[in-house]
């Protein structure tokens, strides 16, 4: 578990550093943000179903001051908020169920029976649900690329000639 938590912030720091240079930094911030935080969102969940309830609780803490923070860290348009919502959603249907189910310790196509998404997806009966959830990781990924971050980029360019 260590490790994976070691990982995860390791890879956060990567994406904010590469963030400050990169043509499509903004980009790169929103993607790493989502990710950071659905990711300390399923691990929280997952050692709290596991009973570790203090680290649990304290990941899913950590989730929401990711996202609380995140108007610190992007430059937020408000008139493009569905862009932002649909890349949230989207990187939260190709992340959260793999990342909770490695927690656990399941198959990382495992489906459980309770909550009301695990009910709509048997109902759709998948065989696996790795194509679906490339899709929307394709999607998650594209939309702060191609909406959010060329047109900001384009204006601030505009903007400040």
């Amino acid at each position: 578990m260590k490790k994976l938590l070691l990982s995860l912030l390791l890879s956060s720091a990567v994406l904010f550093c590469a963030a400050q240079t990169a043509p499509r930094g903004e980009a790169v911030k929103i993607i790493g943000i989502y990710v950071g935080s659905i990711a300390l969102n399923a691990i929280g969940d997952g050692m709290n179903d596991n009973g570790d309830k203090s680290w649990g609780h304290a990941l899913n803490a950590a989730s929401i001051a990711v996202l609380l923070s995140s108007p610190f860290i992007i430059d937020y348009e408000k008139d493009k908020w569905y862009w932002y919502l649909i890349s949230y959603t989207s990187l939260r249907i190709a992340f959260f169920d793999y990342t909770y189910n490695a927690t656990r310790g399941l198959p990382l196509n495992y489906i459980g029976g309770t909550s009301t998404w695990d009910k709509v997806m048997k109902k759709m009966n998948p065989p696996n649900t790795y194509m679906g959830r490339g899709v929307f990781l394709t999607v998650g990924i594209a939309v702060p690329i191609k909406e959010i971050a060329l047109p900001h980029r384009r204006n601030k360019q505009f903007n400040t000639q």
